[in-house]
């Protein structure tokens, strides 16, 4: 009998118990760790800070989300040890034949001073509700989303944000009087994709007004003073500052050893396995390089895809069968708010630089995220019923498969 055991039940650790459940024999155990007993659909957290959506609507409990057959444990993972495969959590050892850490990235508002006090983000339920509340008392003014670090889950996050804030100012009657700029440290938005497609996000934020300003860096929020400091000196003043924070490997991962100079998780790019044989990593802690110098994105698209390339690795060296490699396909939507949306998809992997597409925004695009939403937190027959139609209206778009 072997053991998995999964850390993290995000969108990678669900899809990688509910693949290796349906691939190996009951009599193979299967145990999924996670510090917290509510699943949240993280893709529709910036409808959350805009009011779109509640709570109970993008939140489920985690052992509703998996299958039968698969052990959950709430607690927080305190210790690996790949050494003598184990893995410590909440007091609790726990042994395994094949690790799966996907344990996400945390965030570190301390890496900015001020900036925890200052700004408000959208990355976890109770700080999109504050944002969201913030909005709704906002009068007007200046509104500046600044990216405090790179790499940082979803490359459209900052751009979307901005999009999603100012449709909402808008709908308020607010924008006349509003103002709204990105700052990022980065050249262009979502750079890993290609000039081409950061063109075209850039001419959406100015479509409506927003200004964008690169190679910005976030050093300090100085919140008396309502005021942001960037790299070289210069100062910014705001009225209501939101943050894409800086993120960073989870603690227990640095202190196993197993992280690299770029402080994150180094993994085969093809078979996710890390250094150590048997323990593989996916989702937003792992660190794939791209061939144009730059990281695979931090997206639940690529968490999904990895998970079921490793949960078949892992099947073919328990039971045998053919194994399969990770191709660096995926997909994001973007919203752009009103009820649109556009949408990217490309190869990552492609050289001499991933190849990405954009289409269009639309209301179709929109509604395609929504269903997704209801798929991905919906319980049988809702995934059933839903899966094919989002494949069809996939298909019938032109965009290749992802689900």
């Amino acid at each position: 009998m072997a053991t998995v055991v999964i850390l993290g039940a995000g969108t990678g650790g669900q899809t990688a118990a509910h693949r290796l459940r349906q691939i190996l024999p009951q009599s193979h155990r299967i145990v999924v760790i996670d510090r917290s007993r509510e699943h949240v659909f993280s893709p529709s957290l910036p409808w959350l800070m805009t009011g779109q959506r509640v709570v109970a609507q993008i939140t489920r409990p985690v052992q509703a989300m998996l299958p039968s057959g698969v052990e959950f444990h709430e607690a927080h993972v305190e210790a690996i040890d790949h050494a003598q495969k184990q893995v410590r959590a909440g007091g609790l050892v726990y042994e395994y034949d094949y690790l799966i850490i996907a344990l996400g990235a945390d965030l570190a508002m301390e890496g900015v001073p001020g900036l925890a006090q200052g700004a408000h983000h959208y990355y976890d339920l109770a700080s999109a509700r504050r944002l969201w509340e913030a909005l709704r008392q906002f009068p007007g003014g200046r509104v500046v989303l600044s990216v405090a670090g790179t790499p940082y889950k979803c490359p459209a996050a900052p751009h979307e944000g901005a999009l999603l804030i100012e449709a909402c100012l808008r709908a308020k009657g607010l924008r006349s009087r509003s103002e709204i700029d990105v700052y990022t440290p980065e050249p262009q938005p979502m750079p890993v994709a290609g000039p081409a497609l950061g063109e075209a996000v850039r001419k959406q934020l100015e479509t409506r007004g927003i200004g964008f300003h690169p190679r910005r860096r976030l050093v300090e929020v100085r919140r008396e003073e309502r005021r942001i400091v960037l790299e070289g000196g210069e100062e910014v003043s705001y009225d209501l500052l939101v943050a894409i924070p800086p993120h960073r490997c989870p603690a227990v991962v640095r202190e196993a050893g197993l992280t690299d100079e770029s402080g994150w998780l180094p993994v085969d790019p093809r078979t996710l396995e890390t250094r150590v044989p048997g323990v593989f990593a996916l989702g937003d802690v792992a660190a794939v390089r791209l061939s144009n110098g730059l990281f695979l994105p931090k997206a639940g698209v690529f968490a999904h895809g990895e998970a079921e390339v490793v949960a078949r690795r892992i099947a073919a060296s328990v039971i045998g069968g053919e194994a399969a490699d990770f191709d660096g396909t995926g997909s994001c939507w973007l919203e752009t708010g009103q009820g649109e949306a556009a949408f990217a998809f490309g190869r990552f992997y492609a050289e001499p630089q991933p190849e990405v597409n954009l289409r269009s925004a639309g209301r179709a695009w929109h509604w395609g995220k929504v269903l997704f939403e209801r798929y991905w937190l919906g319980r049988w027959p809702g995934r059933a019923v839903l899966r094919p139609l989002l494949r069809a209206g996939a298909s019938l778009m032109g965009v290749p498969g992802q689900l």
